[in-house]
């Protein structure tokens, strides 16, 4: 019986993170950025002083030399600031989004909550409430195996 659970559950769960890489490029490549920016600009948005890398990296749950390369782009795009006078970035130092950040995060807000609203539509809330604490309890009895 669980063999059969496992295997269903496994690629629910592969089909699931499918779908969901597919539509964050699908949706954030007009703005010339990956799902990993669209992390990166909302943990700095919901952030009021800003991060340090690796608190971003710890929130995005993204190693931190994966962090620095998006730090970087997104930093030469202009949408994060926190560098030192000498244009290096300050690892120790909060990072913010700039205005033009603060504005691209927006728009992601509002794709975000448009996809999660079609994804959600016929369930109620106590439906989702409970589907995010059952998944979330199945996470992190995962995470521990």
């Amino acid at each position: 019986m669980y063999e059969d659970k496992f295997r269903e559950f496994s690629a629910l769960v592969a089909r699931a993170d499918k779908a969901l890489l597919r539509a964050k490029a699908e949706y954030v490549r007009p703005f010339g950025l990956r799902g990993v920016h669209v992390s990166c600009l909302l943990a700095l948005l919901n952030a009021g002083e800003g991060l340090t890398a690796s608190e971003l990296s710890a929130r995005c749950e993204v190693d931190r030399a994966q962090i620095s390369r998006v730090l970087s782009e997104l930093t030469e795009r202009g949408l994060v600031g926190g560098t030192d006078s000498d244009g290096r970035r300050r690892y120790r130092g909060s990072l913010c989004l700039t205005e033009e950040g603060r504005r691209t995060a927006a728009a992601m807000i509002g794709i975000v909550d448009e996809k999660l609203e079609q994804v959600a539509s016929g369930l109620d809330a106590k439906e989702l409430e409970t589907f995010y604490s059952v998944f979330r309890t199945i996470v992190e009895r995962l995470e521990k195996i």
